[in-house]
């Protein structure tokens, strides 16, 4: 059966204002015209659903849900790990620090080794070749996977089967 607010109110015992806020924050109601209904099991229930949340209460079906999902996905995760396909965030950071340094270093090197072939050089082209050389140069030695020895060994170790 359908009811409208100030029936909602009374029936409940409180406010037509705290029915506004309640149908603001969610309880279930259908607007009609300018005016809303509602029903007495739907708005018994939804406080219910609200009660149950606010006092901490917990549903134990739900929880044991959420606690087989989480150690699914945690299975998952080691799985990946197990595989190589994740790694652990601070192997990542060392290699990206390890790899920008090393950047760094190729790049601060450039100048000194150019100045030299300039210095040597009268030829625009030839300057300009061998300027490019040191580049290509860096940028080879750049090139590699850039993940450390030690690195490669722990993903080494992290990829192989483990022994039973």
């Amino acid at each position: 059966m359908k009811f409208n607010r100030s029936d909602i109110s009374e029936a409940f015992g409180v406010s037509m204002p705290t029915i506004d806020e309640w149908r603001r924050k969610g309880c279930p109601c259908v607007q009609v015209g300018r005016g809303w209904e509602y029903t007495v099991k739907e708005v018994s229930d939804w406080l219910r659903g609200r009660d149950i949340e606010a006092s901490g209460i917990l549903d134990l079906s739900q929880e044991r849900a959420k606690l087989t999902q989480l150690q699914a996905e945690k299975v998952s995760l080691e799985l990946e790990q197990q595989r190589g396909n994740l790694l652990p965030v601070e192997m990542v950071t060392l290699c990206w620090q390890a790899m920008l340094s090393n950047c760094r270093a190729k790049l601060l090197a450039l100048p000194p080794k150019a100045a030299i072939v300039v210095s040597a050089s009268t030829n625009y082209l030839e300057i300009e070749g061998a300027v490019r050389n040191l580049v290509y140069e860096a940028l080879t030695e750049l090139a590699g996977d850039g993940i450390p020895n030690e690195y490669k060994i722990q993903l080494d170790k992290m990829a192989s089967p483990r022994a039973t």
